[in-house]
């Protein structure tokens, strides 16, 4: 989360693709403002996200794929 804004993933399974929603909070609401597909160089491994200062690290394959607010 930065300021008012998040952003969220879903894994598809058994792709090399993840689902970023990016968010905006109004008030008591989060209101969905855009969605986009993600191709990753792996199966995006779960539990194995980090989240700080608007920016969202994934564990996609052997690598890490960063992804912004």
């Amino acid at each position: 989360m930065r300021g008012t804004r998040v952003v969220l993933t879903s894994r598809d399974h058994y792709k090399r693709r993840t689902t970023a929603t990016r968010a905006e909070l109004v008030g008591d609401v989060c209101v969905a403002t855009s969605q986009e597909r993600v191709r990753v160089p792996g199966r995006v491994v779960m539990h194995c996200g980090q989240g700080r200062d608007g920016t969202l690290f994934l564990r996609a394959g052997r690598t890490w794929v960063r992804i912004e607010a």
